[in-house]
């Protein structure tokens, strides 16, 4: 294409701000409208990054021509976000978690695939540069095949600050950050066959569940999950992932400050890990910040290239399966078999 992708960015609050910087630096892309339901946010976006501000999507869409739409709203409004890109035959790039049930994520996959217009999901945490370097040292055969894995996230870090919606949400911690690390559990060792999900509601201000343990059993491995968001600590690690991945022939281990170990038949090899600076990132969202650049870079080459994202929508309700699937094993107490919902 020889003129920019034109774009809008519809949901314009706390994450969003992140994906309009990270447009910023992107070449080959142009902003040309904000969209929000709250008019001072739509507007402070637009002075500040470009385009015109807009407070209702389906006005949005037939005013504007556009290549593209990026949606950072409420999940609960994901689904008549992507259709009404599908209508006016935009394609699209949606925060996670997709929905909230199987039969709106499956409505959205059908109306952009009815289009033939490309359509990704926002799932950023395996898009970190610490999470692409363990994904290399693992396809590289470094620690052999990967038996065991535990990807954790726990702290005490005040989300609901910046994020309302968390406190009355009735499903809380699995669909906010368990989601991300089902999907780094899949991209580092593969599809989980069974599910067994343990959960709290710890704060008693929140509707939802803030502390979950879910097990994952792969073919030939095995894979823990856990979360927490009171987990009180005498260094604040937030928002940062650890995770261990064992293997055949050794181990690799990232812990607290990108700090990354791997242990095989060469010995052992420690690396503090650098996340790139991109100017406007700072600690500690910097890894977190500089994944939504990665996955927008990703997501400018698909459509250039015609190839499917990784995070397509079509293959994120695998994704989606297993976390709905995770509060099917809690409401039922009983092991959930991947798959059940496809």
């Amino acid at each position: 294409m020889s003129r920019p992708y034109r774009f809008a960015m519809i949901g314009t609050g706390f994450f969003a701000q992140n994906h309009l910087h990270a447009w910023a630096q992107i070449p080959g892309v142009e902003l040309v409208a904000t969209c929000d339901i709250d008019a001072t946010k739509a507007q402070s976006a637009a002075l500040q990054f470009g385009g015109r501000a807009y407070t209702d999507a389906r006005e949005l869409l037939a005013n504007e021509q556009l290549d593209f739409v990026d949606i950072a709203t409420t999940p609960p409004t994901h689904r008549m976000m992507v259709e009404l890109a599908a209508e006016f035959g935009v394609a699209a790039i949606c925060q996670k978690p997709l929905a909230w049930e199987m039969a709106d994520a499956r409505a959205m996959v059908d109306a952009m695939a009815a289009k033939n217009l490309p359509f990704m999901v926002h799932e950023n945490f395996r898009f970190q540069s610490p999470m692409r370097r363990i994904k290399q040292l693992i396809d590289d055969g470094v620690i052999g095949r990967p038996f065991f894995g535990r990807m954790s996230f726990r702290t005490a870090h005040d989300v609901y600050a910046a994020q309302a919606w968390l406190v009355e949400s009735e499903r809380m911690i699995i669909v906010d950050v368990a989601v991300h690390l089902f999907d780094l559990a899949r991209f580092f060792i593969g599809e989980p066959q069974t599910i067994f999900t343990s959960a709290l509601r710890v704060n008693p201000r929140i509707k939802g569940e803030d502390v979950a343990t879910v097990l994952m059993h792969m073919p030939e491995a095995t894979c823990i999950v856990d979360a927490s968001y009171e987990t009180r600590s005498d260094r604040n690690t937030y928002p940062q992932t650890f995770v261990t991945i064992e293997g055949t022939q050794g181990k690799i281990t990232l812990g607290p400050n990108y700090h990354l170990q791997v242990v095989s038949g060469a010995g052992v090899i420690d690396e503090n890990l650098v996340i790139p600076d991109h100017g406007w990132t700072s600690e500690p969202w910097n890894a977190i910040q500089d994944s939504v650049v990665n996955v927008q870079r990703q997501w400018v080459a698909c459509l250039k290239s015609g190839v499917l994202p990784e995070c397509s929508g079509a293959e994120t309700l695998g994704l989606l399966d297993i976390t709905l699937g995770a509060y099917e094993s809690l409401a039922t107490g009983q092991v959930y078999a991947v798959g059940s919902s496809l």
